[in-house]
């Protein structure tokens, strides 16, 4: 046992209320204590391990083995924290439930305790109760009181009391028990000055007081399992409790004395007339249940996504008293899962299985940068995309410059979030844009392929065109770039001009020619002293293919590098990541290439070079408002548009790229309006022809996409050819309630049916059902092919559900998935056993069937029937129960119940056994890595990797598979992938 607290380690110790998050990175979790409570000799505890401390904080009870209770003496001479009498903390365990108390029983204790160790050396104390489903200390005794709640060989269950003598030691019966508690489960101490305790069942709740002769209070309940519960009050008067459906309730104990709590007037005891037990409302299966304050609860989950709840005194329209009002994702747990590229951009999504019953769902788990679309508008044929603002300070994006084939649009966004169309003076709207952006004095540039013009707005005192630049004869624009004060415009291919655009008016500085045509330039500032001007320009060029850094406003060659290949650089960008110079280039096939710069801007170094896409790239600078840039601000990032679009960030001096979530994008810019704060303005393919407005989330995040089907999703395929998804799961139906006795009780039999599910792979809505037998469960399911015929199928192994051992059969199905998306039964093949893992297998089906692999062939032809179809090639014994299969080439390997991992090798139409782990172990998942390496995982939640030995010369030892290294994760993995 070990025992924590939160402690302060400033230098003084001392804290203002108001500043607690300043100080919040001085608090440490320091270790008071520990206790060494492990017995070899005991078996422990089947129904998991339950640890409470009295009211009065001086003795600690562990049930951790059967018949045996480990009980801690705490030192009293160990100052305790205000308030912590008449509290407790009570911690259980169960194989699928968790009890939780919300309130905080003991804050940290006191940084200047004693030097004496907080607990004194633990002692056992023999129970004759075996399997105790519960227990508390009740407050308000003199000695230490224990309430027991155990069952008996006959199934009966039990509450009884014992009293601890702390001089011996020793505990004693009191003589108070209570008898035929059908289906209870929980007990809940109520504190003081009521007293006594609650005993939470299947079918009804009593409350039990030992120390008065009033009788017990019951009431009856529909049949549930209360899973969880949370005191609402200090006094004890209220309770909620959650369900295994979701359901969350409040039970309220009535006193003889309603007019209040405290004893202050009265010195007779409460005592407990009534329960009243209502349902508030749905929630998530709760594992946890925490009352907050003012009315709030947190719910939290293990089989769905946690909440925040708001609880009304009021029902709505739904006559329900709670309404959600967060909720935090959680997509344990996780029985199985794809990874799919569902998108085509080479970027794997993980596809999953995730939660369970009610709660359970489809997950898209994806990393990367997720858009979230605000606005989406239908604007075919954008080439071009540019933001502007009222000037170069002002924060608000308002203004955006589309630019077509032959005209140009310029659209304002408006309060209403309505997007009007302006006519600015002095701008061609006749003529295709190049490039256009804001510059000092509150001016506008747009470049196109005729002319350079600056343009004052409507709110200027002159307002429309102020200078314009035009090339020398009939000589045209190819590519331009701009910052505040300067632009660059390369003029009949090959030369590139100069322009200064700072001082009101375009005057030409300078320029030169190349040898070869220029394909991007790019004058982006990243000086810190001048971030409107910039000392050096890039420029890339056709031909001799090489990238040539220029300096301003001489056009000297600074430096250059020539580019390997024949792919050409498409787009370039000067930027500066947390103080670091970089020039990107982004090239014809999707490749990045990033130059890190001297301090001086002068030399070119040998670049390092990452595939982003397949599509030419287009790199455009975004702000964005998750960080500090290096004035203060916003972060400036990159946006890389390309077939595979990606954020390009910096974090601790070093480049990351993060996918975005969008299949195409052709071109982006900032967008920071009043209406879509911190969004992005962004253009689609040219098929998807439409413009967006999105927001952009936070970089390298896992992005979880939720797609809830209501029930237990235990196994995924993907089938590529049908471009869907086969589901097995499991749905807990209620037969018709019965009543029980003359009571108002209702009861109903929950039964589970099976089904195979078919869901389309772009919007995950339900396409097909496949409904199996009553009685049967799915266990495995798998996307084949088989040899000599060309139609893609989906295999699934089915088992009896009713069986309490070995299933004694089960089912192959071979489904097919039609045009029209049904899934049509091709062929059924019963079994003796069960099939518990499935895969495809060079060109046929392995299926594990209990103690058994098998390998079924395929066999096509019009007069075969449905059982026909599969015919058993080769089988191979020697295991307990196959849960799991991976395959590799020629290699097997399976994963047994008992027996651990066994490696096998297809041989001449037989299956032979090479190799096996000698030791036992319960696997939960197996995969192979290569030819001689393979990793498992088992149900102590740690996962271990094992080797063949090909270097022994010893027959046995090469049979064995040799232990390579091992990990205790503390959490049990259900699936691998490779």
């Amino acid at each position: 046992m070990l025992t924590l607290s939160l402690r302060l380690t400033s230098a003084d110790g001392s804290a203002q209320a108001g500043d607690i998050t300043s100080i919040a990175s001085q608090f440490n979790i320091v270790s008071d204590s520990l206790t060494d409570l492990q017995d070899r000799h005991a078996r422990p505890s089947d129904h998991g391990q339950i640890v409470i401390i009295d009211p009065t904080s001086t003795i600690v009870c562990c049930h951790l083995y059967q018949g045996l209770l480990k009980c801690i003496a705490v030192n009293p001479h160990t100052p305790l924290p205000p308030g912590a009498n008449g509290h407790q903390q009570h911690q259980q365990q169960q194989h699928q439930q968790h009890s939780g108390r919300g309130s905080s029983s003991h804050s940290s204790r006191s940084s200047s305790r004693l030097v004496d160790k907080t607990f004194l050396d633990h002692y056992n104390v023999p129970i004759e109760e075996i399997t105790i489903m519960s227990m508390v200390f009740l407050h308000g005794c003199q000695r230490p009181t224990l309430a027991v709640l155990y069952q008996d060989k006959k199934e009966i269950r039990h509450v009884k009391t014992y009293e601890f003598d702390l001089k011996t030691n020793d505990k004693s019966e009191t003589g108070w028990m209570q008898s035929g508690l059908t289906g209870a489960v929980t007990c809940i101490a109520v504190p003081s000055p009521i007293g006594g305790f609650l005993v939470i069942g299947e079918y009804s709740i009593s409350y039990f007081n030992p120390a008065l002769p009033s009788p017990p209070r019951s009431i009856t309940i529909n049949a549930t399992i209360m899973q969880c519960y949370n005191r609402v009050d200090d006094q004890g008067i209220r309770y909620l409790l959650g369900d295994h459906k979701g359901m969350l309730y409040i039970l309220v104990l009535i006193l003889n004395n309603t007019s209040g709590t405290s004893t202050s007037q009265s010195n007779r005891p409460f005592q407990v007339v009534d329960l009243k037990f209502e349902p508030l409302g749905t929630t998530s299966i709760p594992t946890a249940i925490v009352y907050l304050d003012n009315d709030h609860a947190f719910v939290g989950s293990h089989l769905g996504d946690s909440q925040l709840v708001l609880l009304h005194t009021e029902p709505d329209q739904n006559g329900e008293y709670l309404e959600v009002m967060e909720t935090f994702t959680n997509i344990a747990p996780v029985t199985d899962f794809e990874v799919v590229d569902l998108e085509g951009q080479g970027q794997g999504q993980v596809v999953a299985c995730a939660g369970g019953f009610k709660d359970g769902s489809l997950r898209i788990v994806r990393n990367g940068v997720g858009i979230n679309d605000r606005a989406v508008l239908e604007l075919p044929g954008i080439k071009g995309l540019w933001s502007l603002k009222e000037n170069l300070d002002a924060p608000i994006e308002d203004t955006l410059v589309m630019s077509f084939l032959n005209s140009t649009r310029v659209v304002r966004v408006t309060s209403d979030a309505e997007m009007v169309q302006e006519e600015m003076e002095g701008f061609l709207n006749d003529s295709q844009t190049l490039l256009s952006g804001n510059v000092q004095a509150g001016l506008i540039l747009q470049v196109t392929p005729e002319s350079v013009r600056l343009i004052a707005p409507s709110r200027h005192i002159q307002a429309g065109l102020i200078s314009e630049w035009k090339p020398l004869g009939e000589q045209l624009i190819s590519v331009a770039s701009m910052n505040a004060t300067q632009c660059l415009v390369a003029v009949s291919g090959k030369t590139l001009v100069y322009l200064d655009i700072g001082s009101g008016a375009i005057r030409e500085i300078r320029r030169t020619t190349f040898e070869n045509e220029i394909a991007c330039v790019d004058v982006t500032s990243i000086d810190l002293a001048n971030p409107h001007a910039s000392q050096v320009c890039a420029v890339g060029l056709w031909t001799d293919i090489k990238v040539i850094l220029v300096r301003l406003p001489t056009m000297e060659t600074l430096a250059s590098h020539s580019l390997p290949g024949e792919i050409l650089p498409r787009s370039m960008l000067l930027s500066r990541f947390e103080g670091v110079p970089y020039l990107l280039v982004g090239l014809g096939d999707g490749q990045l290439l990033t130059f890190v710069l001297d301090a001086a801007l002068s030399t070119l170094p040998t670049p390092k070079r990452i595939s982003l896409g397949t599509q030419p790239i287009m790199l455009r600078r975004i702000s964005s408002g998750q960080g500090k840039g290096e004035t203060g601000g916003t972060s400036n990032h990159v946006f890389a548009c390309s077939d595979r679009p990606t954020v390009i960030y910096s974090s601790n001096r070093k480049l990351l790229y993060s996918n975005v979530n969008l299949k195409q994008v052709a071109t982006v810019a900032s967008f920071n309006c009043e209406v879509f704060p911190g969004a992005l303005a962004i253009v689609g393919s040219d098929e998807e022809a439409v413009l967006r407005i999105g927001s952009i989330d936070e970089f390298q995040e896992l992005h979880v996409q939720t797609f809830p089907i209501n029930e237990s999703a235990r196994r995924i395929a993907y089938l590529a050819s049908r471009k869907c998804f086969g589901v097995i799961s499991i749905k807990v139906v209620n037969d018709e309630p019965e009543s029980v006795g003359n009571s108002m009780i209702e009861t109903s039999e929950e039964q589970e049916l099976g089904f195979v599910r078919l869901h389309d792979d772009q919007t995950f809505d339900l396409l097909h059902t496949y409904e199996l037998q009553r009685e049967e469960a799915p266990q495995c399911i798998a996307a084949v092919t088989f040899a000599g015929d060309p139609t893609s199928y989906i295999a699934v192994g089915t088992a009896e559900s009713e069986s309490d051992n070995m299933p004694a059969k089960g089912r192959i199905l071979i489904l097919e998935v039609t045009e029209n998306s049904q899934l049509k039964l091709v062929t059924e093949l019963e079994v003796k056993g069960g099939v518990m893992a499935i895969k495809e297998f060079q060109g046929k089906l392995l299926c594990g069937v209990n103690e058994q692999l098998r390998l079924y062939s395929w066999k096509t032809g019009d007069n075969l029937t449905t059982e026909s179809n599969l015919t058993l090639e080769c089988s191979h014994r020697g295991f307990i129960l196959i849960l799991s299969l991976a395959t590799h080439g020629e290699f097997i390997v399976a994963g047994d119940l008992i027996r651990s991992v066994t490696l096998l090798r297809y041989i001449d139409k037989k299956i032979v056994e090479i190799a096996r782990d000698p030791n036992m172990d319960m696997l939960t998942a197996i995969e192979i890595i290569d030819d001689e390496t393979f990793i498992a995982a088992n149900n102590a939640s740690s996962i271990f990797t094992l080797i063949k030995n090909t270097e022994t010369t010893s027959e046995d030892e090469a049979k064995r598979l040799q232990w390579s290294g091992g990990w205790h994760m503390g959490d049990q993995v259900n699936r691998f992938k490779h």
